[in-house]
This record gives C-alpha cells, structure tokens and sequence, in this order.
C-alpha cells in the first residue's frame, strides 16, 4: 500500500508534469464539462488536489462528463464500467484520488466511496488514502448519463453569476492604468480597462486571480503575511494559490478558462522549484485555495439568501 509520501509525491510529479508541457491542470481542463468535478454518488464537487487531479485527466483524455464514481457507486447507479481498452496498460484505466480523514470510527459506506467526505474533525493527524474513480464517459447505462454543459459567455455583459459574486464580495476594484495588481495596503485590486482585455475569460480570470490574493488580507483569511514575499519561494507559493483559487472561482461561477497561458509562463519556474522542494506544497496550495473560494463565494451565498435568491455559482 503506497505511503503518505509516496501519494504526495505521485501527485506532485503529475502537476509537475504539465508545468513542465505549459499546461498548468487548474487552468480548467474540464471545460465542457458541467462545472467542476463531482462526484456521482453525494453530488459534491471535488476540492483541492482532487479537482486538480480529475481536471488534467479529464483535460488529457477528452471526457466531458464532469461526474466520477468509485466502481461500486456507478454500480449502485445500475450502471458498470466499461473494460479497459486494448492498448492501456494494468491500473490505467482508472484514476487514483486522494482521501483524507482523522483516525477514529470506521467510515461509513459512503464515506469509503466518497473521497472529499472532509470529516477532518477537531485538529488532529490525517489519515491519507487512495480510491479509484471513473468518468461517466467510461460508463455504461442510463445513470451515467452526463449533464448538458452549461452555456458560454457570449461577452461581458452575459456573465452576471461572475460579476455578482464579486460585487458580493465587497472587494474594492478600480479600472485604471495598464496592469493588474492587489495591494495590500490599500486593500484595492486595480485593472486594466475592460476593453483593455482580449475577451471576458481573460478578463475574469484576471480579477478573480487578483481576488484570491484579496481574500488572503489580515482582515479575512490572514494568509498573506506568512505567504506574500516578492521573489522568495513564499511569494510563489501565494501566486500558486492565487492562481488555483482564481480558476476554481472561474469554474464555479462558469467562466471558461483563456487559452493564453503567457502570465502563467512567468511563473513556471518559480512554481516547479517550490513544487520540487516540498511535495506537500501543491496539497496545501489546493486547501488554502479552496478556502479562498469559500470564502469568496460564501459572501455571494449571503447576499443571494439576504435577497431571498439562489446563490450565483453554488454546488451540488
């Protein structure tokens, strides 16, 4: 059975792998797909090193059903998993996800089948745990049939869910001069003029990478101080969850991911050698940046039920 570090490092050398191919897997790989990866069996969307897993799997073999399932949740769906095609070697067929849980009473069905079930309890040791996950376009019956995926933006003004979200947010974002930044000190994110942008995926990336980093101010998350040093490998670590906190924030609210990956180019190397020093660091980059898109889409939450609607972008 592999080990903690075994796992970590598995997944960290498959991130690293794509870096090294430009092609970083939070760049949302599942477009097509029916937002995020979810799981079949509790309707829950993936969270951190899962959803980045799923999505370069997803990205690399051309599925576009956004819903996985562990063998016996599709077949308790009544449906069963297509056997391996000629040509994929033993264990390729599925894919392995990552389960934590604190030591304590023995998990229930679902939780075993179920590998972002969080029971991480009151503080404690992690017990870390592979499952095997299959896509609904490598399933068979009436119940893997996978979700329409939802409309495209036509342009600015056709994605509300987005700009709600970040008017919820109460984030301080002004349009003037000619780079994007989030200053601390001022609490303000600055952009470019919207037409300054190629489209509105370039656009809405941006802002919701600079609203990770916004997310992280003493007065929310309070994560910039240990992270956010300019040059050093702190300051690549936050720009790592900046950028993933900005793509979840993208899927979630439906915003397709840009093709141009020049911005993340200049970071590359910076990203590798973190990645390389600590293979633990793509984990805990995944959870800060889940915990960013909580808190970014919690407040959009509030203000959907204050205004007694649903709330843009929520999950399943």
């Amino acid at each position: 059975m592999p080990t903690r570090t075994d796992i970590r490092e598995a997944v960290t050398e498959k991130i690293v792998a794509a870096l090294k191919a430009g092609t970083p897997p939070w760049r949302r790989p599942w477009a097509g797909a029916s937002g995020p990866p979810t799981n079949c069996a509790s309707g829950r969307a993936y969270r951190g090193v899962n959803l980045l897993l799923l999505g370069l799997v997803a990205a690399e073999r051309g599925y576009r059903s956004g819903v996985w399932g562990t063998f016996r949740q599709w077949a308790d769906r009544g449906c069963s998993v297509r056997p391996r095609p000629a040509g994929v070697p033993p264990g390729g067929w599925g894919t392995h996800v990552v389960f934590l849980k604190p030591p304590g009473p023995r998990p229930t069905r679902d939780e075993q089948d179920d590998p972002d079930a969080d029971d991480r309890g009151a503080g404690g040791y992690l017990l870390l745990r592979q499952y095997v996950v299959f896509a609904a376009d490598q399933v068979e019956g009436a119940g893997a049939a996978a979700d329409p995926a939802p409309a495209t933006p036509a342009g600015f003004a056709d994605c509300g869910p987005a700009e709600r979200a970040v008017a919820a947010t109460g984030a301080r974002v002004e349009h003037r001069g000619g780079r994007a930044a989030y200053s601390p000190s001022e609490d303000a994110i600055r952009l470019p003029p919207k037409g300054a942008f190629s489209g509105p995926k370039e656009y809405y990336a941006t802002l919701f990478h600079e609203l990770g980093h916004w997310s992280g101010h003493p007065a929310r998350l309070d994560r910039l101080d240990r992270n956010a040093r300019f040059g050093d490998a702190a300051y690549s670590f936050e720009e790592l969850v900046a950028e993933i906190a900005g793509c979840f924030l993208c899927s979630e609210v439906g915003v397709p991911q840009s093709d141009d990956l020049s911005n993340q180019a200049a970071y590359l190397a910076a990203w590798l050698r973190v990645l390389r020093q600590d293979h633990a660091a793509v984990f805990r980059a995944a959870s800060q940046a889940s915990a960013a898109t909580d808190y970014v889409l919690g407040r959009a939450a509030d203000a959907a039920c204050a205004a007694g609607a649903s709330p843009a972008g929520a999950s399943a």
